[in-house]
């Protein structure tokens, strides 16, 4: 089923006394979100303090409108379907969906750890450099962060040369009511020349109202930095 689809039905005429009744469903549901995301950020998770200040500074109507979407329990399918065409779009783009309410922004940093000290550094080609390159997804409904992965390599160049793959990291964050994403185990290897670069992946599986679905998460770089990423979904 698509968006476009769950949203028509939210639109059906209904009567006074059902009208009452799911005014206090979007009630429970706004306060169960608030509590939940206030238990987490109790718990010492930065994100989502960050994501109840947002959501907290919508207006009231927002809020009803925040709180159905997140419930449909087609939304997260729909979320990581979108990160997946986001990825073939390129490093820096976004996805708009539930007419722009919607966004899936992908974004993609890199970065130096470590150069040589400078009695090290004979000349560029004889220098090893650490370096670091992410591929990020964040998820965003009415501008308020929902959900994101990101996963990053760790390697080593010499010259135009990757010379050594570091164990590299996954990330995530998750506001979905009903719903959990986990991944499995961080794979990295240096790809076969000409290539030449640092590819670092991971499996996520999300799992909602009883579904679920895997997407593959891989991002690579080179002595350039960040060279590609992209999230590929199946199941």
């Amino acid at each position: 089923m698509s968006v476009g689809v769950v949203l028509t039905g939210l639109g059906v005429a209904i009567s006074p006394s059902a009208a009452q009744a799911a005014d206090g469903v979007t009630s429970a549901q706004i306060a169960a979100f608030e509590t939940a995301t206030a238990a987490q950020s109790d718990q010492g998770d930065v994100q989502a303090a960050q994501t109840l200040i947002q959501f907290e500074a919508l207006s009231d109507e927002e809020k009803e409108r925040f709180v159905k979407l997140i419930n449909d329990p087609y939304i997260y399918r729909q979320i990581f379907e979108a990160s997946e065409r986001a990825s073939e779009a390129g490093a820096q783009s976004r996805i708009a969906l539930a007419e722009g309410d919607v966004v899936v922004e992908v974004t993609s940093e890199e970065g130096v750890t470590e150069t040589p000290a400078a009695e090290d550094q004979v000349s560029a080609a004889a220098s090893t450099v650490t370096r670091w390159a992410s591929h990020t997804h964040t998820d965003k409904l009415l501008g308020v962060k929902i959900s994101a992965t990101k996963v990053t390599t760790n390697y080593q160049t010499k010259g135009k040369d990757t010379t050594k793959v570091l164990p590299g990291t996954a990330q995530s964050y998750e506001y979905i009511p009903g719903c959990s994403l986990s991944h499995g185990v961080v794979d990295e290897w240096i790809s076969a020349e000409p290539a030449d670069n640092a590819q670092t992946e991971t499996i996520w599986t999300a799992d909602c109202a009883g579904s679920s679905w895997d997407g593959r998460q891989r991002v690579w770089g080179d002595y350039r930095g960040y060279v590609g990423g992209y999230i590929k979904v199946f199941n």
